[in-house]
């Protein structure tokens, strides 16, 4: 590992993770960002030297040597930012993000979770699972996960790694599943796929990058047609009736929800969501299809998902009924298509059934 990495946009959920990683194993750490935030602060307090200004001269001397030095950027740093361009041309080792990821799937056994939506809540119930079992892992989330407060998890035991996989920019080419979960491929960034064909084409070469032995998890229902490598199993999954793991007597009570989950070796009974909403019904059976391949009982997993809060801003309750004396419930939730939004409203219908509905929508980036 370089002795030295400097994060061009270090204050991104997903590169925030790799800060805190690289922190843990003793590398000297700096970096810049837009704009300070409790993330950036937090990254500071554990041991980053950041700056806020788009100014070379805030370069730390220690992270000035191309030969000891490496330099990892988000896409969403423009090319013309003076840092980033004062390190790709003094003829630094320059990577983006998804590199790094890269290097750590290569290293370990690796649950890559992809999909238009639905990746984030997957990837930290598995994380949550495998933590909470004797499996453990390591875990790069692209949210705040609330049971810890960070969108890490560390563990020096555990061969397992999980990884958000986010296609934006093609950036999930860069992994080496051993499980592969893909939840959805509704057409999204058409600015970097051009097309749908282009998009779903996206996730067919991800597809092809899961290690033989290993296996893809897919949603039922599709477009995608995978272009898995000989050696490697697929197994399908809904939050329905169908697929190889599915669910069963789904229950609805004063706020609550129940299901059993069925797989291929049995079933899982009286499975409760801690975020009991309907979208992470399928959510659930695919973290729970993954963690099961990895080591997990069904105990971990039905103890997991209860006790599970979910990614903040992820269908985040502040108040709930017994909070006021008019029963009101507010929920803060994040979606970013009309899918999910559609997904959202649909789920909060189902949980407090005949209660009238208020939305307050936030156009952000419009």
């Amino acid at each position: 590992m370089a002795q030295h990495l400097y994060f061009v946009g270090a204050g991104g959920i997903g590169m925030a993770a790799l800060v805190r990683y690289y922190l843990s194993r003793g590398a000297q750490v700096a970096g810049y960002d837009l704009t300070p935030s409790d993330l950036t602060h937090a990254l500071e307090r554990e041991g980053a030297q950041l700056t806020y200004r788009d100014d070379t001269a805030d370069i730390p001397d220690g992270f000035r040597d191309p030969a000891h030095t490496t330099v990892v950027y988000t896409p969403a740093v423009s090319d013309d930012n003076r840092i980033l361009s004062y390190f790709r041309q003094g003829g630094f080792n320059v990577v983006k993000r998804a590199v790094m990821l890269g290097q750590i799937t290569r290293h370990s056994r690796a649950i890559c979770v992809a999909g238009s939506h639905g990746k984030t809540t997957v990837s930290s119930m598995v994380a949550h699972i495998l933590h909470t079992s004797d499996v453990k892992c390591n875990a790069f989330l692209g949210g705040i996960l609330r049971n810890y407060g960070s969108n890490l998890i560390l563990d020096d035991s555990s061969p397992w790694s999980v990884i958000e996989a986010d296609e934006y920019d093609r950036s999930f080419h860069q992994l080496n599943p051993y499980i592969a979960v893909i939840t959805s491929t509704d057409p999204d960034h058409l600015d970097i796929y051009g097309d749908e064909e282009g998009y779903l084409e996206g996730f067919a070469h991800f597809t092809s990058l899961i290690a033989p032995g290993g296996t893809l998890i897919l949603h039922t229902g599709l477009k995608l047609v995978p272009r898995t490598v000989e050696g490697v199993n697929t197994l399908t999954y809904s939050g329905a009736g169908d697929g190889d793991w599915h669910t069963a007597n789904i229950r609805y009570d004063d706020g609550r929800l129940w299901f059993d989950i069925v797989h291929p070796d049995g079933v899982i009974r009286d499975v409760e969501l801690g975020v009991p909403i309907a979208i992470n019904i399928d959510n659930a059976v695919a973290a729970a299809a993954a963690a099961h391949l990895a080591g997990a009982s069904d105990d971990n997993i039905r103890h997991a998902l209860r006790t599970f809060l979910g990614a903040k801003r992820r269908f985040e309750v502040w108040l709930r009924p017994e909070d006021t004396a008019c029963g009101t419930v507010l929920i803060d939730d994040y979606a970013h298509s009309p899918h999910e939004v559609e997904a959202s409203i649909t789920s909060v219908r189902k949980l407090y059934p005949g209660r009238e509905l208020t939305v307050v929508f936030q156009p952000h980036l419009y």
